[in-house]
């Protein structure tokens, strides 16, 4: 027996998981291997998450009433990084009764990558696909299993995104420039995957993330792509998300994400499918033939806010590089609204739930036993 074997119900169910022909091979990594067709696949969900006690709530509700077949969600893993609300507090209270949910806190906040190496190191070792799941979304039911579907689907894809949908408002130009970036997310996307915002890949390929990173989804792409699988893009698996509503934290986040997707051109040489300019320049006259004469406007305006944004993010990413792990929050962005998710309503900004219609079911998760509590906590 290794040290993972605790981890398991039975000796019979550690056996039969032992002789199970894996995904993919961890002594090989750099050619797709034929699957078993088992007729569950294991899935860990991890929520890096800072000061996200307005939105927490409405997510861990909506992975828990993950409507799955073929998915098993056997963990879902909270890291709350140097929070100073009550996020870690209100995840305890969900994940109450449920032993695959978990609550890892960070004493110092070191940045989303940090907490995903975090994660990393603690996750469940019977996994087959790690999610990596925003904290401020709202998840449709069906999102996990149409992931996890298309990697099952694909012996050659390592890694897959969901269609993140922003719910700003269009009458206003910054919730309409906030639209039209993610429309030419989605149809650059459609002809070069590009990952954003809730991603899965097969666990055996990522064990650890450069921290130099602030892009964490296009670091993992680089990481799956260099061990020779291809990435998917599930559009029909919508997450809704809310964007910057004023001009400067617009034009902040751009060139955040800018200088983080040049850093990771010049450190590995990766480039993200959003800096190829002839894919964008098809998905902008694309978009364009199809919006109203506000919406032209909104476009122009998304465009030369990108250009500025760019132009500087390239300077931030050749003068600091990767020496800058965290950043201000920007407000605006974390105010999905009142809604109704999975059949409870959640009040935003509070944290606090009412009206539950049925409690979400529990996890098909590993006991935690104090062994396995000790295994976690090991460096």
């Amino acid at each position: 027996m290794d040290e993972y074997s605790e981890l398991y119900e039975s000796t019979e169910d550690y056996g039969a998981k032992r002789s199970e022909l894996e995904w993919t091979s961890t002594a090989s990594c750099t050619s797709p291997r034929k699957t078993t067709e088992r007729s569950e696949v294991n899935v860990s969900i991890v929520v890096p998450a800072y000061n996200e006690a307005g939105n927490i709530r409405r997510l861990l509700t909506a992975l828990l009433a993950q409507e799955t077949k073929l998915a098993r969600i056997v963990e879902i893993v909270v890291v709350a990084s140097g929070c100073t609300d009550n996020t870690a507090e209100v995840a305890r209270e969900i994940g109450r009764g449920r032993p695959g949910m978990h609550v890892h806190v960070q004493e110092r906040r070191e940045g989303k990558v940090a907490a995903i190496n975090a994660y990393l190191r603690m996750r469940d070792p019977r996994a087959d696909v790690s999610v990596v799941c925003s904290a401020d979304l709202d998840v449709a039911p069906d999102v996990i299993e149409k992931m996890v579907a298309h990697l099952r689907a694909h012996e050659d894809v390592g890694m897959v995104g969901a269609r993140p949908v922003p719910n700003n408002d269009e009458g206003q130009l910054v919730g309409r420039m906030v639209r039209l970036l993610w429309e030419l997310h989605h149809r650059v996307a459609l002809e070069v995957p590009k990952m954003g915002e809730i991603v899965a890949f097969r666990a055996s390929l990522v064990e650890y993330v450069s921290e130099l990173s602030v892009v964490d989804e296009a670091s993992i792409e680089d990481i799956v792509r260099a061990k020779g699988y291809s990435l998917g893009y599930v559009p029909d698996a919508i997450v809704t998300n809310h964007g910057p509503e004023t001009m400067p934290e617009y034009f902040e986040q751009r060139r955040r994400v800018a200088r983080g997707h040049y850093w990771l051109e010049f450190a590995f040489g990766y480039q993200v499918a959003t800096l190829d300019r002839a894919l964008l320049v098809k998905a902008v006259l694309e978009t364009g033939r199809q919006e109203d004469r506000f919406g032209k406007l909104a476009l122009a305006a998304a465009i030369g806010t990108e250009v500025l944004a760019r132009a500087i993010g390239l300077w931030d990413a050749r003068v600091v590089g990767g020496r800058h792990r965290t950043w201000r929050v920007l407000q605006s962005t974390k105010s999905l609204g009142d809604a109704v998710t999975n059949g409870v309503a959640v009040e935003a900004g509070s944290g606090v739930r009412s009206a539950p219609v049925d409690r979400p079911r529990r996890l098909s998760a590993r006991p935690d036993a104090p062994e396995v509590e000790a295994w976690r906590r090991r460096p």
